[in-house]
């Protein structure tokens, strides 16, 4: 169990030894932060996740038994989530995640979650920098999947503005991109939760703003290390200097 607010600092994990009777338990050792009276208690199975993954065949969900264990990971109670990057992952995989007990080996049954399938890349920002730039960073009761809604469609919204001039999805993610994803899916998270307000309108205004002006060329898009990113067919201006008798891209009789 785990005492303490959850993904606050000051909660702690306590095994269970015995239930003495319905008012007292022991544990297997004793606490090591102090804790007030009527904090929070959650019961859990055990202290770990078991992600499994299995290929796509056809689009649906594949049978429970063509899921494999993927990976153990431990629960880290001072987090809102806890995270696993699968570096082999694509669309070509589905996902399904348990709570797991290594101690007992006690495991919660493989259809109690929705399974989800992987992505063919890496998303833009991570869901906790969405969350704390809209401001839910302590609002425990907004599921991560309405945060993943509204990251996939910034990502989209990004991807389908900069596709003209660069080459997208991007990979590695320049930093202003994770910038520009974490503005635009807050601003989105806002305007889903509140509706329609005028902080909610200037942010997402704002956010759009920004991506126009790379769309655009008016910004120039770089790399972390500094380097213009662009592709092939992208159109900067003049081949040459600005002159009456130099070759044109293109003219206002061309038609496209």
């Amino acid at each position: 169990m785990y005492l303490g607010q959850l993904s606050r600092e000051g909660i702690e994990k306590a095994v269970i030894d015995a239930v003495v009777d319905e008012t007292t338990i022991s544990l297997s050792e004793a606490l090591k932060l102090p804790h007030a009276r009527y904090e929070p208690v959650t019961a859990v199975l055990g202290d770990s996740i078991q992600i499994y993954s299995a290929p796509d065949l056809n689009g649906s969900v594949p049978d429970d038994d063509q899921f494999a264990v993927l990976t153990t990971r431990t629960i880290d109670p001072d987090q809102q989530s806890t995270y696993y990057i699968d570096p082999t992952g694509s669309a070509a995989v589905w996902y399904r995640y348990t709570y797991f007990n290594p101690l007992t080996l006690d495991e919660t049954p493989l259809d109690a979650f929705d399974a989800f399938r992987g992505d063919d890349f890496a998303h833009y920002a991570s869901l906790s920098e969405i969350r704390n730039e809209a401001g839910f960073k302590h609002a425990t009761n907004l599921a991560d999947s309405d945060i993943d809604q509204q990251r996939r469609a910034a990502e989209s919204e990004i991807n389908a503005s900069l596709s003209g001039a660069y080459t997208v999805p991007f990979s590695p993610v320049p930093g202003i991109v994770r910038t520009l994803t974490i503005q635009l899916a807050a601003a989105l998270l806002l305007a889903n939760a509140y509706g329609d307000t005028s902080s909610s309108r200037q942010k997402l205004k704002d956010a759009r703003a920004a991506i126009d002006s790379y769309k655009l060329g008016a910004t120039i898009l770089t790399d972390d290390a500094g380097t213009a990113l662009s592709n092939a067919e992208s159109i900067s201006g003049f081949p040459g200097a600005p002159d009456r008798e130099a070759p044109r891209y293109f003219r206002m009789s061309d038609k496209f």
